[in-house]
C-alpha cells in the first residue's frame, strides 16, 4: 500500500543548520542551444538528451526544440513520464524517457498542470487555460470538467488526493482553490489566497495535510483536506524577501520535511512548516532565481535546485555545495528524481525568456 511503502522508507539522518566552511567544486561541460529533456544517471557529472520522439519511418524525429514547462512522473509506474512543453502540447513516455510520444487529441492551450490516479494509471487530469479535463483512457480522449468565468481565472495548479483518488484540488491565476469530491464531476470553492497558486502538494505520510504555494504570498498549509488554512510565512520572518516564491518540496523518506525555495534562497522545515531554518548556499541571499528544486525521495541530504545556468547538488544537507553547469543555454525549469533509482534525475528546459 502507498501509504506503508513511503513510512517505510529508508530513514535517513538530516543534516541542518549548516555551518562553517562550503566547497566549492566546479565542472566544465560543453553548452548548446538544446531544448527538451536532459538525462544524468550519475547525478550530474554527465549528461545525455533525452527527446527522442518516436515517429513513424525509418528516421525518427526529436522534441529537442521546444521549452518544457514541467514533468511528472506516473505514481504507479516509474517508467512512464509526462512532460507538458510551452507552446507545443504534452508528450509522454512508457520507458524511462528513451523515447516519447506526442498527444495528439489533447484539447488547444497551454497546459499548466497535470496529474495522474495512483490507483489508476489510464486517469488523467489537466488544466488547460481555463479549463480541466479528465482523460480515463490513458490520454486518448479529453473530457471538459470544469471552465471558469473569466480569462484572468485559468487553472495554474492541480493535485489529487493518494489515499481518496476521487478528491482533486485545482488552484487558479486569481488566488483561487477549488475542490471535486467526485472526480471533476463538480466543483466547489475551498479559499482563495491573493496571487496565483502555483503548486498544490499532498503530504506523502498524511493525505490531509496540503501544503500550497501562491507566487506572491508564499506558503500555506491546512491539515483538515483544506477547509482551513494556516499561512507559514510567519515563521519565515527572519528571512527578508521570503515570501517571494520560488519552488518547494516535501521529503518522500522523512516526515514533515520540506524544502523551501524563495527569493531569499532556500530554507528547510522538520516540523512541517512550524518552524524553519536557512540552508546556506554559495550565493548570497536574493542573488539568485531558483527555478526548481528537488529532494531525493530516499536520502533527504541530497538536495538540488537549478539556477539560470547551473545545477546546484549538496549531498550532506547544505554543508558543502557542488555546481554542475548546465549542458544547455536554456533554463533548467524542472529537476525530476527517480523515485528508486535516484542517481537517475530528468531536467526539463526551456527559453528564459518564456
Amino acid at each position: 500500500m502507498w501509504r506503508k511503502l513511503l513510512i517505510c522508507s529508508v530513514a535517513v539522518v538530516v543534516m541542518i543548520g549548516a555551518t562553517g566552511c562550503i566547497k566549492i567544486n566546479k565542472q566544465k561541460t560543453q553548452t548548446s542551444n538544446l531544448g527538451g529533456i536532459f538525462f544524468t544517471d550519475d547525478r550530474f557529472e554527465s549528461w545525455k538528451h533525452r527527446s527522442l520522439l518516436m515517429t513513424p519511418g525509418e528516421n525518427p524525429g526529436t522534441i529537442g526544440g521546444t521549452n518544457v514547462y514541467f514533468m511528472k512522473f506516473d505514481p504507479s509506474d516509474s517508467e512512464a513520464l509526462y512532460a507538458a512543453t510551452l507552446g507545443d502540447g504534452l508528450y509522454y513516455s512508457y520507458n524511462g524517457g528513451l523515447g516519447w510520444l506526442r498527444s495528439e487529441r489533447l484539447p488547444a492551450g497551454l497546459i499548466r498542470d497535470l496529474v495522474v490516479n495512483p490507483k489508476d494509471k489510464c486517469q488523467l487530469y489537466i488544466g488547460v487555460d481555463i479549463r480541466v479535463y479528465r482523460s480515463d483512457d490513458c490520454a486518448r480522449t479529453w473530457k471538459e470538467l470544469y471552465f471558469s468565468d473569466s480569462g484572468e481565472k485559468k487553472v495554474s495548479a492541480l493535485a489529487i488526493d493518494w489515499y481518496t483518488p476521487t478528491v482533486v484540488y485545482a488552484g487558479l491565476t486569481d488566488g483561487s482553490l477549488l475542490k471535486s469530491d467526485d472526480s471533476g464531476l463538480s466543483w466547489k470553492m475551498v479559499d482563495t489566497f491573493g496571487t496565483r497558486v502555483q503548486k498544490i502538494i499532498l503530504d506523502p505520510f498524511d493525505s490531509r495535510n496540503l501544503y500550497l504555494a501562491s507566487v506572491d504570498h508564499g506558503l500555506w498549509k491546512s491539515i483538515d483536506k483544506g477547509v482551513t488554512w494556516v499561512d507559514l510565512m510567519p515563521a519565515m520572518q527572519d528571512f527578508k524577501s521570503s515570501r517571494k516564491y520560488y519552488d518547494f518540496n516535501l521529503s518522500a523518506s522523512t516526515e514533515n520535511l520540506l524544502v523551501y525555495a524563495s527569493n531569499y534562497g532556500l530554507l528547510r522545515s522538520l516540523d512541517g512548516g512550524e518552524t524553519w531554518s536557512e540552508i546556506k548556499l554559495i550565493t548570497p541571499p536574493n542573488a539568485e532565481e531558483i527555478f526548481s528544486v528537488a529532494i531525493d525521495p530516499i536520502n533527504p541530504n541530497y538536495i538540488y535546485y537549478s539556477t539560470n545556468s547551473a545545477v546546484y547538488k549538496t549531498v550532506d544537507g547544505g554543508l558543502n555545495w557542488v555546481v554542475k553547469k548546465t549542458p544547455t543555454t536554456r533554463v533548467v525549469s524542472e529537476l525530476l528524481i527517480h523515485p528508486t533509482d535516484t542517481s537517475n534525475i530528468f531536467a526539463g528546459v526551456r527559453l528564459i525568456e518564456q
